[in-house]
């Protein structure tokens, strides 16, 4: 049981790929004064629910992604913990430090890119159980800050959560 709540609670903590990726592709847009001020903006007991929902329900689609991914990139012959360092490395600006071995910078960026599109595809099935759930993206994302940023949002949330338990 402990498990599950652990589980749970990392789905909130991997949907912020998601959010992240949206709030880097509107860099040039301005974010709502709400996520510009900590997210001040109170929270109905029925949107709290709904980001509950829609997080059990993103949930199963995040484990088969990881599940994909894993495959990936042991498809293309690499171990994950080097597929992650070199992927730190390559966000740090320091890929070549790291490696300069030609044939496994090449399997690193066709895994790189085939989970890119993986990311891509779970990103569009996230705002569509955002979107069937009649939430904004714009309200999930606020709400998601919210719950790292604002103690009382973390507290509803996780209520929540511990109580399907």
């Amino acid at each position: 049981m402990n498990k599950l709540k652990t589980l749970k609670l990392f789905s909130l903590a991997f949907v912020a790929a998601f959010v992240m990726a949206n709030i880097a592709v509107a860099q040039q847009q301005t974010l709502p004064p709400n996520v510009q001020q900590g997210t001040q903006e109170e929270f109905s007991d029925e949107e709290i629910e709904t980001f509950v929902k829609i997080n059990k329900e993103i949930m199963p689609l995040q484990e088969d992604i990881q599940t994909d991914m894993i495959s990936t990139i042991e498809k293309e012959g690499m171990e994950v913990p080097r597929f992650q360092e070199l992927a730190q490395a390559q966000q740090g600006g320091k890929l070549q430090e790291v490696s300069q071995d030609p044939k496994e910078l090449e399997k690193f960026n066709a895994a790189g890119q085939k989970i890119m599109k993986l990311q891509e595809n779970l990103q569009g099935e996230i705002e569509k159980v955002i979107d069937d759930n009649k939430m904004s993206t714009e309200k999930f994302e606020a709400i998601y800050m919210a719950y790292n940023i604002n103690p009382e949002v973390k507290q509803k949330v996780d209520k929540l959560i511990s109580e399907d338990t």
